[in-house]
């Protein structure tokens, strides 16, 4: 091959490549327009009904189209000619570089041939210039790339068409383009009916279906014509939300009868219901035996066939029949039978034991021993008994307290069957689980509340151990099993005396703002230990999945920080800890032990063994508390000796301002991961609050389209309607806001989460109640219940919004005190810059001062980080408070424009280049600088806070609540005080035969198995007395706790008001039932009786008081008068419901 070959070969290189792109972009245009073409045949086919002229019409046009389609894309470019001279200018114009060559050596090495010389050179050289030309270029990958997806998205739109689309469009194709298949053979559009013929029992229901073939209409009605009568009928079929077919259902057929079914001019075959004299059913009485731990009566249910119950429920049934019958069976969905008895001549009996949910119909045998159907499906539901709800009601969050503190706790424990257990946990520094038996029996009582004290100086403890606790309860079910519910853990954590706190407050700079700084490792190793507790918790109810990456994410996370401790122990020895005084040696081997604890922690969880890191865990949050609580006291010691003056005090100081520069880090990268957690749980409460939103005005239409139903006396043979359909999807989603809400208060402790989550309960209840009424047709039923559920949604809701009221307070209080804490910080950098430009100079100094600014630097550029979130912070809670905050909104917003426009957060990153330079006088007038612009921001926050008052509503609500709490409280008391006088009268029977048993009851250091009047026992080391001296120590604190509740809430009132009145009875009877000598007395009883009787009092008139309110929310309301006195204690019992309820 000579030189001119060669060149012509790059041309027809460059030539196919044009042409693999001419054809490739032909394909995808007539794809696209074919499928086009396609779908419009088949729409325009469609519409003339597919009768042959029109098919054969749009064959002709579609395949007109196609072959012109063809010639334009593809035939006429490829059959363009392109010579060799015209792809050389192509390629000349991609490469300028070749300069005319190329064109010149294709046009004149053809015409003169490769034999002269000049000719032979031109050609040389055009092809040794043409071997630095990439014709890879010539070929877009990416068009070609592009064009492939567009001719196979089109095909997709196809077969997706075809497979997906409307009924009309896969019978269309092929009735006009694959005419040899089956649907070029059949009616070119059909409706199919079932049941064709079909004979049932006089006064029964049927529902007839119907199928579109070849076609859709949104309009499909049926046609009936009884035998009686010459006219048709014709009602609107509804569509099938799961399929493509309609149905309707015909009811309590009297009489024989034709129909068909129509739409779109197309007409199905017809049909014939012929009703005869068979049995059927006309009435069924249920009763409801439930299981005997939920000591229920017996239930009956008159004219219900619909079965609703426990699981292990005995269901009675008794049918009555329309006709004598020769037999009658039940028939479950599962193919089972049940054979019934008869209990006369038109009545048979049967008993269901309820195991699951399903369906049944009756079917009854005639003279011909044929089994028909002789009812409806009814449906089975086989409903689960919940777990019980255990909640911490106090502390319900973590104390500090010192080592001869009382610390008081109540525990309420909730199931709607009645409750079995009620214990609390607790454990000394990870140490061995022990138990306390708040409450135990069968009482069958739905809601328990019981208390205890933990007495903390018989704990022997000392500053830094911490106690664990948590509840426990369970239920009574023995068919099922027990259901058992764990309560969120907390911690008790010893501090040290108060003395220490005031020297430390007053000596050092920040010192009581400080104390959160230095819990930075512990309030990270304690959200670790509460996140494997609730893991634990609900292992079984979550899938596999999901249970082992939350203990990688916990393995993870617990490495982190054994890693951020173990650097912190690092520096400090670098620094030479040890060797400064025992003080820090003791401060380090603290922080080591935790490291060893958190590195048995991450291995045992990252093994899946949860349980087994609960010990480490603790154990390592213990010696963190213990190096922290140290800390504090090394800072205590530095303010009392104020100006020290020796070499090892100077160092001392030192390692104290690194060890809480380190914890500052800590706590800043802690607080910034928490900011983005709580943003996203905040906005799932907030789509929550929207969601409920949406469900009260959909409900509330509902409960307009029933009333206007039944106004209009709409007849139940209507079929259901829209009505249901919608009731039914509200269901659903409401089912599912309703996981929602349960997931959000597992991942965060909330009392108004729990609370909204509980109405939304007991309204779904509610919706179920109201689909079924519709259901029935029985739109004065529907319209009752879906109003009760409204009233629940829109509790819910405003519970929620309370909760948001009290998070966004919660927030605002915390951003003010770190504006607080940053200016103290930013007091402390000014004394370091006073510090260095003072002992500038001076002999010795040159390393202290060095070390100096390398602090002073670090501490400006983590002030600057902790300026940042602040502002970002305040901007966040400005969006949140909107409208209805706005003055709250503008203070925030003005603090964090503040930290913008001074550019303060720059300022104070800027100035560690003047520290570093020595300019230490320009830099304090800068700081001085700085400082205002922090003031400013603070006092703006404080205004902010200010600003934020709680509404009318919401300081009644929490009255009512607190009264609400406080009643419950006393009638429990109450309750375990009876029950313990009968359980000490029985026991005094049998106390000769058991003369040692209270000696082993009351054994140190064993489980608390308490049968006693308080139900409390402290399970605490040796020391006490007799059993009963205990009981009547915890009885005695508790009503101490209850009298001061009581004096709390008579401080939220308004002076003169009955409720404080009644309020100053209440502490008057408790007091004296605390004088009483003998705990359980019959004195005691009675004045506990009379606190009771009073506290109801109360509750009653705030409940009231918060109903009024609430409905002045929604509409005009007259101030109600006195209800007369035969029907005030009908509306007492109300407003306690109410109060319950709330």
């Amino acid at each position: 091959m000579n030189s001119y070959e060669s060149l012509l070969a790059k041309i027809s290189l460059v030539r196919r490549r044009w042409r693999l792109q001419v054809m490739a972009r032909g394909i995808s245009l007539f794809l696209v327009c074919a499928v086009t073409l396609l779908v419009l045949g088949i729409w325009g086919a469609d519409l003339f009904g597919f009768r042959p002229p029109a098919v054969w019409a749009m064959r002709l046009l579609t395949g007109s189209a196609l072959v012109f389609v063809a010639w334009y894309f593809l035939y006429v470019p490829l059959r363009a000619r392109l010579t060799d001279v015209r792809i050389a200018r192509f390629v000349e114009e991609s490469s300028p570089e070749l300069q005319d060559r190329l064109v010149a050596a294709v046009e004149y090495g053809k015409t003169e041939g490769s034999s002269s010389s000049i000719i032979g050179l031109l050609i040389r050289d055009a092809l040794d210039k043409t071997s630095h030309v990439d014709f890879s270029m010539f070929l877009n990958r990416r068009r070609l790339a592009s064009f492939l997806v567009i001719g196979c998205s089109s095909l997709l739109v196809l077969l997706a068409l075809l497979n997906w689309g409307p009924s009309f469009f896969s019978y269309g194709f092929g009735r006009l383009y694959v005419p040899w298949t089956e649907a070029s053979r059949i009616a070119p559009m059909l409706i199919e009916i079932y049941p064709a013929d079909i004979e049932i029992a006089r006064g029964s229901d049927q529902q007839v279906e119907a199928r579109l073939i070849g076609f859709d209409s949104p309009d499909v009605r049926l046609y009936v014509r009884p035998e009686s009568s010459e006219m048709w009928d014709s009602s609107q079929m509804e569509a099938d939300p799961r399929g493509s077919g309609f149905s309707y259902l015909l009811v309590d057929l009297k009489s024989s009868l034709r129909y068909y079914v129509g739409a779109r001019g197309v007409r199905s075959r017809t049909g014939s219901i012929k009703v005869i004299d068979l049995p059927r059913v006309e009435k069924i009485d249920l009763t409801y035996n439930f299981p005997p731990y939920t000591g229920m009566a017996p239930q009956v249910v008159e004219d219900e066939g619909d079965i609703s119950a426990l699981k292990g429920t005995k269901v009675d049934l008794r049918i009555h029949l329309s006709r004598p019958a020769e037999s009658a069976r039940l028939l479950f969905d599962d193919k089972s039978t049940l054979d019934l008895t008869r209990a006369g001549a038109q009545d048979f009996t049967g008993t269901i034991p309820l195991r699951r949910s399903g369906s049944y119909v009756v079917q009854v045998s005639d003279n011909r021993r044929r089994n028909r159907p002789g009812s409806p499906e009814y449906r089975i539901e086989a409903i689960e008994d919940e777990p019980p709800k255990v909640t911490v009601l106090r502390p319900m969050r973590d104390v500090r307290a010192t080592s001869v503190e009382e610390v008081f706790s109540e525990i309420k424990g909730e199931d709607d069957i009645g409750m079995g257990t009620l214990e609390l946990f607790y454990s000394v520094n990870g140490g061995e689980e022990k138990r306390v038996n708040l409450h135990r029996g069968k009482t069958g009582q739905t809601s328990i509340s019981g208390s205890h004290t933990f007495f903390l100086e018989e704990f022997g403890l000392e500053p830094g151990d911490l106690i664990s606790y948590y509840a426990k309860a369970s239920d009574n079910n023995n068919v099922t099993g027990p259901g058992v519910a764990n309560s969120d853990i907390y911690f008790i954590q010893v501090r040290p005396f108060e003395q220490n706190y005031t020297q430390e407050q007053g000596g050092m700079p920040g010192g009581g703002q400080n104390e959160e700084n230095q819990e930075a490792l512990s309030r990270q190793q304690k959200e670790i230990i509460a996140a494997t507790f609730r893991l634990i918790r609900e292992q079984k109810r979550m899938p596999e999945k999901e249970f082992l990456d939350g203990l990688k994410a916990l393995a993870l996370v617990q490495s982190r920080l054994q890693g951020q401790a173990q650097g912190l122990v690092d520096r400090l020895q670098r620094r030479g800890a040890g060797q400064v005084d025992d003080t820090f040696r003791k401060l380090s081997e603290y922080l080591e032990g935790a490291v060893v604890e958190m590195g048995a922690a991450a291995a045992t969880l990252g093994a899946r063994k949860p349980e087994e890191a609960m010990p480490s865990e603790q154990k390592a949050l213990q010696q963190l508390m213990r190096a922290e609580s140290l800390f504090r006291d090394i800072q205590v010691s530095f303010s009392s000796q104020n100006q020290g003056g020796s070499g090892s005090q100077a160092n001392a100081e030192d390692l104290a301002d690194l060890f809480e520069l380190e914890l500052n880090k800590l706590k800043n990268q802690y607080e910034t991961v928490q900011r983005g957690e709580q943003r996203e749980r905040d906005q799932k409460v907030d789509e929550a609050l929207e969601r409920l939103k949406e469900l009260a005005r959909r409900q509330q239409q509902l409960n307009e389209r029933n009333r206007m139903m039944a106004q209009q006396g709409t007849p139940s043979s209507s079929g259901g309607g829209g009505g249901t359909q919608n009731q039914q999807q509200l269901l659903q989603e409401a089912e599912e806001l309703q996981r929602q809400l349960q997931r959000l208060s597992r991942q965060r402790s909330s009392r108004q989460l729990n609370e909204a989550g509980n109405r939304l309960e007991k309204a779904i209840e509610e919706m179920k109640r109201a689909l079924k009424g519709s259901q029935k047709g029985n739109h004065n039923e529907a319209g009752a219940q879906g109003t009760r559920a409204l009233q629940q949604i829109e509790d819910a809701a405003r519970r929620l919004e309370r909760g948001r009221e009290t998070d966004f307070r919660q927030e605002l209080d915390r951003v003010a005190e770190e504006s607080g804490r940053i200016l103290e910080e930013q007091g402390r950098i000014e004394e370091g810059i006073e510090r260095l430009a003072r002992e500038r100079g001076q002999s010795g100094s040159e390393a202290a001062g060095r070390e100096l600014r390398e602090e002073l630097m670090e501490r400006k550029s983590l002030l600057a980080d902790r300026l940042r979130n602040l502002e970002n912070q305040a901007r966040d809670l400005s969006r949140q408070a909107g409208n209805s905050r706005k003055e709250t909104g503008g203070e925030l917003g003005g603090a964090a424009d503040a930290i913008r426009d001074k550019r303060l957060p720059e300022r104070i990153q800027g100035g560690n280049a003047q520290i570093r330079s020595g300019d230490y006088e320009r830099q304090k007038a800068d700081e001085n600088t700085i400082r205002e612009g922090l003031e400013e921001v603070n006092r703006r926050l404080q205004s902010a806070q200010g600003s934020l008052a709680q509404g009318k509503e919401g300081k009644l609500e929490d009255a009512a609540n607190r009264a609400r709490q406080l009643a419950e409280g006393l009638e429990s008391m109450q309750q375990r005080m009876n029950r313990g006088n009968a359980r000490q009268g029985q026991e005094q029977n049998t106390e000769r035969g058991s003369a040692g048993e209270p000696e082993q009851r009351g054994r140190p250091g064993s489980d608390a198995d308490v049968r006693s009047l308080s139900g409390n026992a402290t399970g605490a080391p040796s020391g006490f007395g007799p059993h009963r001296n205990e009981d009547e120590r915890q009885l005695s604190r508790e009503l101490q706790q209850r009298a001061a509740d009581a004096q709390e809430l008579r401080r939220l009132l308004d002076r003169n008001s009955t409720q404080v009145q009644n309020l100053d009875k209440v502490i008057e009877s408790l007091r004296k039932a605390g004088n009483s000598q003998n705990a359980g007395d019959p004195g005691q009883i009675e004045s506990l009786r009379k606190a009771i009787d009073h506290m109801r009092r109360v509750e009653f008139d705030l409940a009231r008081d918060l109903e009024q309110l609430n409905r002045k929310d929604k509409y005009f309301f007259a101030e109600d008068n006195e209800a007369p006195a035969g029907y005030r204690k009908l509306v007492e019992e109300y407003y306690k419901a109410i109060a319950k309820g709330k």
